[in-house]
C-alpha cells in the first residue's frame, strides 16, 4: 500500500545528471500514486510538486555563494573537486513545509547544510540516499580515482593543495560520521560498483542499510527515431559515420573528450563525424567535423541526437552509472565505453556495446571505433539488443517500485 507514503527528495538544483535522474525517479513514484515532491535550489519550474527552497535569489546570497565556492576552491589541487558537508546558510527540513515519512537525498553537495539538516530531523525519520557520485561517503570529493583514504577517515588527500593528516578532507569526513550515527540512514547505490563503493568506506558502518537500485528511464519518451529522418532534420550527410559523445562539461578531463578526439584518427575523416551535446569548452581543436548542438534539455530532441549516431562513446574513466549510455540504448544506439565503474552494469560488452577492459586507452578506444566501423551488421543488431536490455531491466517504472518497496520496508521497521 502506498497510502499515506509521502517522500521529499532534496536536489541541488534541476539541471545535471544526478539531478535529472532524481527527477526521473520523483516523476515515476508520482505515477505510481505515491505523494513525491522535489525540493531544488536552482533552476525554474511550473511543477507544483517542483519545490524551490534554500534559493540564492538575492544579490547578498549570489555573492555569499559565490565567495565560499572561491574560498574552498583556492585550497583545492588542480583539477580537484571537493565540498563541505556545511554551507552558507542554515537549512532545516521545516523549511520545506509539512513533513513527509521518508527523505530522499540527491545531490545536495553547496546547497543543504547537512549539520543544521540533520539535527533538525524528527527522531526515526527514514533518510535514504542516493549516490549519484562518491561525495556522501568520503571527505568531500566526488571521484577518489585511486585514492583509499575514505576507506579510513579521509585526511592526507591528492586533490587539496597543501595535503596533511588532519586537511579539510579528514575534518569533513568526521562531521560525516557525528551525524550520519545520529540518523536513520540508508544508502542507494546506483549501481554494484558504486554500491561495492559504499560498502569500502569508513563511513558505511553508521547507515542502517545499503541497496543498489538501478537508474530508469521512461521508455516511451526515450525510442528511437529513423536514422535518415534524425539525421535529415540535424543537417546531416547520410553517407557519414556519426559518432555521439555527450556531458555537462566538455573540459572535465575525466570524462574523455580529449581521449575520444584522438582515437578517432584511426577513422578517415571525411568519412567521419562527431556530434555532440552539452556545455563548457571544447579541449582542442580536431580535423574531424564536429557538430556541437549545445545543451538539450527536451527528451525529443535528444532522442533525434542518438538516433542519429552509428556509435555513442562514453570514455569516462569513472562513472558511478552512466545516464547518457542508458539514454543512447533506448535509442538503439550501441554504446563503446571503457569498463569504469557502473558502465559495467548498463553496457553488455558484445551484446549492447564494447567495453575496454583498460580505463583510460587511447589505442583501445581506437580500436573499439575501428570495430564498430567495420561491422555496420553486428552494429545495427547490438543496438536492437540495447532497446531489449533497457525494457528489461532499466524502465523507471522498474525503478519506482523498487524505490517505492523500500520506502515501505523502512517504515515497516520504523513502526
Amino acid at each position: 500500500m502506498t497510502d499515506n507514503l509521502t517522500v521529499a527528495h532534496l536536489g541541488a538544483g534541476l539541471g545535471g545528471g544526478a539531478n535529472i535522474a532524481g527527477l526521473r525517479l520523483h516523476q515515476a513514484l508520482r505515477r505510481r500514486g505515491l505523494d513525491s515532491r522535489f525540493y531544488y535550489g536552482s533552476g525554474d519550474s511550473n511543477d507544483p510538486s517542483l519545490i524551490p527552497v534554500f534559493q540564492n535569489r538575492s544579490f547578498l546570497w549570489r555573492n555569499i555563494a559565490a565567495l565560499a565556492v572561491s574560498w574552498r576552491s583556492r585550497k583545492e589541487a588542480p583539477g580537484g573537486f571537493v565540498t563541505s558537508p556545511s554551507w552558507i546558510r542554515r537549512t532545516p527540513i521545516q523549511a520545506t513545509g509539512k513533513l513527509p515519512r521518508v527523505v530522499n537525498l540527491h545531490w545536495v553537495a553547496r546547497w543543504l547544510d547537512l549539520p543544521s539538516f540533520f539535527s533538525s530531523l524528527p527522531p526515526g525519520l527514514p533518510v535514504v540516499w542516493t549516490l549519484h557520485d562518491l561525495i556522501p561517503i568520503t571527505g568531500g570529493c566526488h571521484y577518489p580515482g585511486k585514492c583509499a583514504g575514505f576507506t579510513q577517515t579521509c585526511g592526507n588527500c591528492p586533490q587539496q593543495k597543501r595535503p596533511h593528516r588532519h586537511d579539510a578532507t579528514h575534518k569533513f569526513f568526521r562531521v560525516k560520521a557525528h551525524w550520519y550515527k545520529k540518523i536513520n540512514l540508508h544508502f542507494v547505490g546506483n549501481s554494484e560498483w558504486t554500491t561495492a563503493q559504499i560498502r569500502r568506506s569508513g563511513l558505511a558502518k553508521y547507515a542502517m542499510s545499503i541497496h543498489t537500485i538501478h537508474y530508469g528511464l521512461d521508455v516511451g519518451e526515450y525510442k528511437s527515431v529513423d536514422k535518415l529522418c534524425a539525421r535529415r532534420a540535424l543537417g546531416i550527410p547520410d553517407d557519414r559515420f556519426v559518432v555521439g559523445f555527450a556531458c555537462v562539461d566538455f573540459s572535465e578531463e575525466r570524462k574523455g573528450a580529449g581521449r575520444l578526439l584522438e582515437a578517432l584518427k584511426v577513422l578517415p575523416a571525411r568519412k567521419i563525424l562527431l556530434l555532440t551535446f552539452g556545455a563548457g569548452k571544447w579541449p582542442l581543436a580536431s580535423e574531424i567535423e564536429t557538430i556541437q548542438l549545445g545543451t538539450l534539455n527536451s527528451p525529443q530532441l535528444q532522442c533525434l541526437f542518438y538516433s542519429a549516431l552509428n556509435v555513442f562513446a562514453t570514455p569516462s574513466r569513472a562513472e558511478t552509472f552512466g545516464n547518457t549510455a542508458l539514454e543512447a540504448m533506448a535509442c538503439e544506439t550501441p554504446v563503446i565505453a571503457y569498463a569504469a565503474g557502473g558502465l559495467t552494469d548498463v553496457v553488455v560488452d558484445g551484446e549492447t556495446g564494447l567495453l575496454e577492459p583498460e580505463i583510460g586507452s587511447v589505442p583501445g578506444l581506437a580500436r573499439m571505433l575501428q570495430w564498430m566501423w567495420q561491422h555496420p551488421v553486428e552494429r545495427q543488431a547490438m543496438g536492437m539488443a540495447a532497446r531489449r536490455r533497457v525494457l528489461a531491466h532499466f524502465t523507471d517504472r522498474l525503478m519506482a517500485q523498487r524505490y517505492t518497496a523500500l520506502y515501505q520496508e523502512l517504515l515497516s521497521v520504523a513502526k
